[in-house]
């Protein structure tokens, strides 16, 4: 399976984001400061049967109940048209200086589509502000995006996006590989691609996507575990169709991977 850039999608791809771009800055209308692409689209691994859009979008004031209706209606129709979006919403002035787990004024992913559809419905979308809500991915996702992000829109991102200390991050992406092996039997090919590019980052200090992470683990790691990252990545990579895996190979795996960042946490 062929995997793509930004500066090489389908067509359809970048039509679609050239659309919702253009319907966010007319439902926002002003407020929105800078439009960042993250995710395997960024880093070059985009693969059309399986990827998310990933987007980092950054207001200048807090989104009114009207902006976040408009916006949340935009991405419900905007999505799968034909890529799943994700996206959250940050407001410049809440995430400088750096703060952790950083706040968020709106997300939408696929996994949010059903709640905001019935929240919009049950007008629960009235209390969308009577709250602030934090997620500790974003130190991930922001480190990601001044690392390898691309600018869609605005401001370049260094100048609306805060710097992430490195305390932060290392928290957030061990506990980002605490949870997926938690849920290792229901989404193996994520918990060791990503596995193995969280081992890279703290082994080597490499930022590295999914895909290359994979990469890495089968010219760094032992051979005992090549055969489970080398299943994972043409599974991610959609070079073969998708098979159960060996749960023993997957269990030596887990194992070998948890010691190895465990030790270098120590």
């Amino acid at each position: 399976m062929t995997q793509y850039s930004w500066a090489t999608c389908p067509e359809a791809v970048r039509e679609q984001l050239s659309l919702l771009q253009d319907r966010l800055l007319n439902t926002l209308e002003g407020n929105l400061v800078g439009l960042y692409l993250h995710g395997s689209l960024a880093f070059g691994c985009f693969n059309p049967e399986r990827s998310d859009i990933d987007l980092l979008a950054v207001t200048a004031r807090p989104m009114t109940l009207e902006e976040k209706r408009r916006a949340v209606q935009l991405l419900l129709h905007s999505s799968l048209t034909p890529q799943p979006i994700e996206i959250s919403f940050l407001v410049e002035s809440a995430i400088n200086t750096f703060q952790h787990p950083l706040p968020f004024d709106l997300h939408y992913s696929e996994d949010w589509r059903e709640r905001l559809h019935q929240q919009l419905a049950d007008d629960e979308w009235l209390h969308w502000n009577d709250f602030t809500r934090r997620d500790h991915d974003l130190a991930t996702l922001i480190t990601v995006t001044l690392a390898r992000g691309v600018h869609l829109y605005g401001k370049p991102m260094r100048e609306t996006l805060p710097a992430v200390p490195q305390e932060y991050y290392i928290e957030s992406i061990v506990r980002d590989f605490e949870d997926a092996l938690q849920n290792i039997a229901r989404m193996p090919v994520y918990f060791v691609l990503n596995a193995c590019r969280i081992y890279a980052y703290l082994r080597d200090g490499n930022i590295l996507s999914k895909d290359e992470g994979g990469s890495w683990g089968l010219r760094t790691l032992p051979a005992t575990c090549h055969g489970v990252i080398e299943q994972a990545r043409e599974s991610y990579r959609g070079d073969r169709l998708d098979r159960p895996f060996n749960s023993a190979d997957l269990d030596y795996f887990a194992i070998y991977i948890q010691e190895q960042i465990q030790n270098v946490l120590s």
